[in-house]
């Protein structure tokens, strides 16, 4: 009787740990999950341009900004879309995905 004590003891110890181990790897896998959406959406504030070409528009005709901010955060934006379109437009053969055939 007292062999069959230990091992019912010894099995629950296995699966307590396996329960632990298999917790640690869905925590993981969501910490890591989070990371990469994070890297690969940062938000506005991250990037340091969260304002669109409307807003800045607005903005200009507010006075909020100077014609020299205003040209120089146009150019800035018109940059930024231009890297963005060299990166999901580029054809066969060349840097940068394509954008998801459906």
């Amino acid at each position: 009787m007292d062999e069959v004590g230990d091992l019912n003891k010894n099995l629950i110890g296995i699966f307590e740990w396996g329960a632990v181990l298999v917790a640690a790897v869905i925590i993981g896998w969501m910490v890591i999950r989070a990371v990469r959406r994070r890297v690969a959406n940062p938000p506005a504030e991250m990037t340091g341009f969260g304002f669109s070409l409307k807003q800045i528009e607005a903005m200009y005709e507010r006075g909020e900004l100077t014609a020299e901010e205003y040209k120089a955060l146009k150019r800035r934006k018109a940059e930024q879309a231009a890297r963005t379109a060299e990166k999901y437009l580029a054809g066969p053969g060349r840097k940068g995905p394509n954008f998801p055939k459906k």
